[in-house]
Parts: structure tokens; C-alpha cells; sequence
């Protein structure tokens, strides 16, 4: 047995994705409405069915003569078609005549079933059912995971290409994906319920967009009598086609299921599709970048740092420079005036200064525990090849931070890191005895334990942990 379920990426965002958050919040508030309202009207239809059944099973003997395959099958449609044509039930007798009241009372109130008046059918093509089925779950695993993907990808393309883009893009990928999966069943009485086809319209667009970002795993396997569990990531330009694929084997291999993989297909290349026109056609440098950083800037409370990014807008870049170093001198806590400045030396050559800012921008973020405000700032480091610039607090904090959220092997590397860099280090003793534990209890290379073990006595020998 075992389960595989993103958990996020490794990239932070700007600002908070109440859109995002907002669609997850609605969707689960409609799920419980319609739980409530399908709970009723399940109790209802059992009991007209029960009713249905007491007339049906007196004439079980009809179906044993023309056609005994409707009773393995157990369709009750098929049977109920043939009782409504005059086939088994005489017409005209007491029995028909309830079973006929019985049965258009059970077909009133099947059609007010909250799947059939929300949920959208090809072959009764309606745009406003089209549109209310991309908010409909039928259980709770079904809204789990729909939310989790869409936590995983909404987050950053919310960020990158502001919530109106966002939620647009969510929108008509869901009619988009609707309209897919009627292409593919014209036919289909069945409704389509579910945020899945919109989701995979974000995820194709993630793909395109952030195709180098690392996309987090939680996995869960029971192998001989023991279970495995842990976290893994693999950059998104890699995970997202694997599950695109996935969707086309599923779509090949099934007629109409309960799975709409044409729905998630459509969806996926409709996002990919707006994703790569984004980006090879100019639009997103053209038009969306300049109002994201726009929307941003109206964000921004300080006069001093609206000031900086007019300057930075002229091209004034030294000006800019001295107006943030004024931000920082008066807000103690901006690490996003830091920031700036550390892009700005770094592009400048002033490696010293870049670094310094890098360091007091993550001290913050540490702080106050934003973790994606650190993993943003950590990629960042990360991609200059600076972490071994970070001073010994932020060093070993963020190794600590890393191992919190289940990244072993980068916090590994980073006490190793601290290790060899604060030989006099205060928490050097714990950076090891950090790194032990890592090995024997996350990495399970017991070897590595072992040694990490003896160097920590031979180093501290009246160290104990605490």
C-alpha cells in the first residue's frame, strides 16, 4: 500500500494568496451546504426506492421469464423503463397505478438532487450548470485533494500574475475543461461535479511559469510489515507532465468514468497554453508584471519606500539607494527595504554590503517564522552560492528551519556547513549532535550516525544533550 500527496513548493510568496485561500474556503463551505442538503435528499430517494421495491419484487417472476439478466445486472433503470412501458406491471391495475405515483415522485425528487441541478451534463448542455459544477465536491476526499493541488499552484500564480489573472485563468479553465470532457461525451447524462478541470487549467500554467520549482511530496508506503514515510521534491518541469501523462493513459484506457481525465486534460493544456503565450508573446513583461508590481506598490504604507521604487522606476538607482538605507535606519523590521538593497549592491558588485542585507533580511524572516518569506529569501542565497556567507546565528537557524519543514539533506548540509565554517562556534556541539539524529533517524544511513556520534565525543566529550 502506499500514497503520494503534494504537501507545497519550495517557493515563497510575496504576499498573502487570499484569493487562493478564498476559493478554498468556498469550496469547502459549499460541500458542507450540499453534504447537508444530499444527506436529506439521499434519506428521501432510499425511502421511495424502498417503497419502489415492495411493488417490483411481486412481479420478480416477470423478469425471470423475459429477461433474468436485468436481475444479476441490478439496473434498476432499465427496469423501471420496462415497467413504465407496460412490460411487467399490467397497466391499468392498482399496483401500476401506485407504482406510476410512486415512481414520478421518485423522479421529482432524483432531479432536485443537488448533483443533477449543480453538476453539468453534455447532453444537456447548460453554461450556468457548466459554470456552478467547477464548485461542486461530491465527498470529502474529493475537496481534499481538488484543494490541496489547488494550495500547491495557486499560491505562486496568484503571486506572479495578480489575483485577477489568477482567477480568470481558474475560471475559464474550468468552462474550458467542461467543454473537453462534452467533446469527448456528447452523449453523457452523467453530471460533472468538481474544482478539478479549473485546478489542472492552474497547474498547466505552473508548469509553463515555474517549471524550475521544486514541488514537495509527502509519501506513505507499507512494505513488508513496515511503513515508510517521508517528504521529497521534484522540480514541477518534471512532476506536472508525469501526472499530465498519467491523465491521457487513464483517458485512454476508460470510456466515461468517474474520473473526468478529459476534463483535467483540457484543463491542462488550456493553462499551459495560456502560460507559454504569456511568456513567448511578451504579455507578461508587457502588461501583467508592471500591474502586479503596481498593485505592490499601492501595498506599500512608508512614503520613504514608495519614493525608492519611483526612483528605481526612473532609473536612479543611487538615489534609490540612499532613500531605502533610510527605510532600514527607521524600520527596523522591513526586511522587504533590505532585500531591495541587497539586489541592488549585488548588481552594483558590492558583494559585502548585498550580503549583509541578505543577512539581517532573513534574521528577520527567521524571527518572525514566514516561511515562505524564508524559503524566498533562501532560494535566493542559495542561487548566488552565498549560503556560507550567512553569519553563525542565521547559519544554524535556517539549518534548523530546513529540518523543520523536512528538507533533511539541505539542513544536513548546512550544520555540516556550520560545522566546518564556526569552528568555536556557541552551538557547534548541537549542530553535530543535530547532524547525528539526521542520519540515524530521517537519512537512516546509520554509518554516517556513527560517525557523526564518535566526532561529537571526541570534540565535546562532556557535551550532553538537552
Amino acid at each position: 500500500m502506499f500514497f503520494i500527496i503534494p504537501v507545497g513548493s519550495e517557493e515563497g510568496v510575496r504576499r498573502l494568496p487570499y484569493v487562493t485561500i478564498g476559493l478554498i474556503v468556498l469550496n469547502s463551505i459549499i460541500w458542507i451546504i450540499t453534504g447537508l442538503m444530499l444527506s436529506g435528499q439521499m434519506g428521501e430517494l432510499e425511502q421511495l426506492h424502498m417503497r419502489l421495491l415492495e411493488i417490483e419484487s411481486h412481479y420478480a417472476y416477470q423478469f425471470l421469464e423475459t429477461d433474468p439478466g436485468l436481475l444479476r445486472e441490478v439496473d434498476y433503470d432499465k427496469v423501471r423503463e420496462r415497467i413504465l412501458a407496460g412490460e411487467i406491471i399490467p397497466p391499468g391495475t392498482e399496483d401500476y397505478r401506485q407504482w406510476k405515483n410512486l415512481y414520478e415522485h421518485y423522479k421529482v425528487k432524483y432531479g432536485k438532487m443537488v448533483f443533477e441541478q449543480f453538476g453539468f451534463k453534455p447532453k444537456e448542455f447548460n453554461l450556468l450548470k457548466l459554470f456552478s459544477s467547477i464548485f461542486i465536491h461530491a465527498n470529502f476526499f474529493h475537496l481534499l485533494f481538488n484543494m490541496l493541488f489547488l494550495w500547491l499552484v495557486g499560491c505562486n500564480i496568484e503571486d506572479d500574475w495578480s489575483w485577477k489573472v489568477f482567477l480568470g485563468l481558474y475560471l475559464v479553465g474550468g468552462l474550458v475543461a467542461g467543454g473537453f470532457h462534452a467533446m469527448a461525451f456528447p452523449s453523457s447524462t452523467t453530471p460533472l461535479i468538481g474544482a478539478s478541470g479549473a485546478i489542472a487549467g492552474i497547474m498547466g500554467a505552473f508548469m509553463i511559469r515555474r517549471y524550475k520549482t521544486k514541488v514537495r511530496f509527502a509519501y506513505f508506503i507499507w512494505f513488508f510489515l513496515r511503513p515508510y514515510v517521508g517528504v521529497f521534491s521534484i522540480y514541477a518541469g518534471i512532476a506536472l507532465p508525469i501526472w499530465f501523462i498519467q491523465q491521457i493513459i487513464g483517458a485512454s484506457w476508460s470510456m466515461e468514468s468517474g474520473t473526468a481525465y478529459w476534463a483535467h486534460i483540457g484543463g491542462f493544456m488550456f493553462g499551459a497554453a495560456m502560460g507559454a503565450s504569456f511568456r513567448f508573446l511578451g504579455i507578461e513583461k508587457k502588461y501583467i508584471t508592471p500591474m502586479v508590481e503596481d498593485s505592490f506598490e499601492k501595498l506599500k504604507l512608508s512614503p520613504r519606500m514608495k519614493e525608492a521604487n519611483r526612483l528605481l522606476d526612473a532609473g536612479d538607482t543611487n538615489a534609490a539607494i540612499l532613500m531605502l538605507l533610510q527605510v532600514v535606519h527607521e524600520e527596523r523590521e522591513n526586511q522587504d527595504a533590505r532585500l531591495v538593497l541587497a539586489r541592488l549592491y549585488y548588481e552594483q558588485g558590492n558583494h559585502d554590503d548585498a550580503l549583509t542585507m541578505y543577512n539581517k533580511a532573513i534574521e528577520i524572516a527567521l524571527r518572525k517564522a514566514n516561511s515562505e518569506i524564508i524559503f524566498s529569501i533562501y532560494e535566493e542565497i542559495k542561487e548566488k552560492e552565498w549560503i556560507k556567507g550567512l553569519n553563525e546565528k542565521n547559519l544554524y537557524t535556517l539549518a534548523n528551519f530546513l529540518e523543520q519543514n523536512g528538507r533533511y539533506e539541505e539542513a544536513l548540509s548546512l550544520f555540516g556547513m556550520y560545522i566546518r565554517i564556526y569552528q568555536s562556534g556557541s552551538v557547534r556541539p548541537k549542530a553535530i549532535y543535530r547532524a547525528h539524529l539526521l542520519f540515524k533517524t530521517k537519512l537512516k544511513d546509520d554509518k554516517m550516525a556513527r560517525n557523526a556520534l564518535a566526532f561529537l565525543r571526541k570534540e565535546y566529550p562532556n557535551w550532553m544533550p538537552r
